[in-house]
């Protein structure tokens, strides 16, 4: 193997490094090209076999190689069918240096594996040109390479963390419709509830506590915020509501007073919920109830009269020593009390008109001779013909009751 290149002298270490050059072997190349100094200079050389070439091609021991496009045929396309498409990754650069007057023997499917064709005619400076354009394009290529494999191992973890986010939200969404009352069973009192997140989560809080064989206590709240965070504080919200309810004696302003105090002292400031707390008495046909900032519930009575509900004070979180006001109506036999968030009324339709408070009082006195689940989703259906293919933008939690 005849080599034609020499290593650089060994430098004083203050004298600048110049850049490594090109590693390149050549196979058959017009020799009058190798022999030139502007080629020794900028070229670590070697003149190699074709064999030797396909065993540097192999194991990456060379930046470029020269092939003779006179080289037979099927030499020639041997070496290029091995070497692949010039973007197969670690593949050095390929030349094929041609005569002008000369056809070069490299068949048409392999012209993709050729990164280019040097004119020998032209001589070494065009040689070099081709050869440093060549090489700056494969080494933007395998950049582009390098930073699309890095692009991806990325976007697999993006992806993996959203599984597993996708998976917490999933189990979170069923914890919290697991922690809805159950259906009340109640021979006086027909009820009936709906719980429609935005996302998987809301910030949305129902609850129903027995207090007694005919006292039953009713909760519904909707704590600023949407998803995990509001889903959390809602949370906080019941179990707040259950504790202070233990407290034997207390009436529903004291009740509603002491949870404001707890929930100004654990949610973070700025943050606050409405709420709005009833206790039914069936045997004495009375609701008492406090309003705390939430949008007014109303009993629909049986002659066609709407009454709200909107006794009470501000909502819990924003003062620590809020005070509320009790309120009493009557609840005679096949009233409707219906309780909503404002996901309800704020839905808006493709206009973006909202479905407003009106429209639902009269779709809760269209329906308020049916049973409560008929009611309820008579008047959830009307807000959904009314927002058509309009997205929700709050969570919706409804909720209809019907004395009997």
């Amino acid at each position: 193997m005849k080599v034609r290149a020499t290593r650089p002298a060994e430098v004083a270490s203050d004298t600048p490094v110049s850049p490594p050059r090109p590693r390149t072997v050549a196979v058959g190349v017009v020799s009058t090209l190798l022999d030139g100094p502007g080629v020794a200079a900028a070229l670590e050389l070697s003149s190699v076999s074709l064999a030797e070439a396909q065993d540097a091609l192999r194991s990456g021991a060379c930046d470029a190689i020269l092939l003779d496009g006179d080289l037979p045929a099927e030499d020639l396309n041997g070496f290029l069918e091995r070497a692949g498409e010039t973007l197969r990754p670690g593949r050095p650069v390929v030349l094929v240096v041609v005569n002008e007057a000369r056809r070069t023997g490299v068949s048409a499917e392999f012209i993709d594996h050729v990164d280019d064709f040097v004119n020998a005619m032209r001589g070494e400076e065009a040689l070099l040109a081709r050869l440093r354009n060549a090489l700056r394009a494969r080494a933007t290529v395998h950049e582009l390479q390098r930073k699309n494999e890095e692009l991806q191992a990325v976007n697999a973890r993006a992806l993996a963390m959203a599984r597993r986010m996708s998976e917490e939200l999933r189990l979170a969404a069923q914890l919290q419709r697991s922690l809805m009352p159950p259906h009340v069973v109640h021979a006086r009192l027909d009820l009936a509830r709906e719980f429609l997140p935005m996302r998987e989560i809301g910030g949305d809080y129902f609850d129903v506590i027995p207090l007694g064989p005919e006292r039953i206590a009713i909760a519904l709240g909707d704590v600023m915020g949407k998803g995990v965070s509001a889903a959390l504080l809602a949370g906080t919200l019941k179990a707040g509501l259950r504790s202070q309810i233990q407290s034997a004696g207390t009436t529903p302003c004291e009740t509603v007073a002491r949870l404001n105090r707890l929930f100004w002292e654990v949610t973070p400031k700025g943050l606050f919920a409405s709420l709005f707390f009833g206790i039914v008495d069936l045997e004495h046909g009375v609701l008492e109830y406090v309003n705390a900032g939430h949008d007014y519930p109303f009993v629909v009575r049986t002659d066609g009269r709407v009454e709200d509900l909107d006794a009470g004070g501000t909502v819990l979180g924003l003062l620590e020593t809020a005070t509320y006001q009790r309120a009493r109506v009557p609840l005679a036999r096949e009233d409707v009390l219906v309780m909503y968030t404002d996901g309800v009324t704020d839905r808006t339709s493709a206009g973006d008109e909202a479905f407003g408070l009106d429209r639902l009082k009269a779709a809760a006195l269209r329906s308020r001779r049916d049973s409560a689940r008929i009611s309820l989703y008579s008047i959830l259906g009307e807000v959904q013909g009314w927002a058509g293919s309009a997205a929700a933008q709050d969570d919706m939690t409804l909720v209809v009751a019907r004395t009997t």
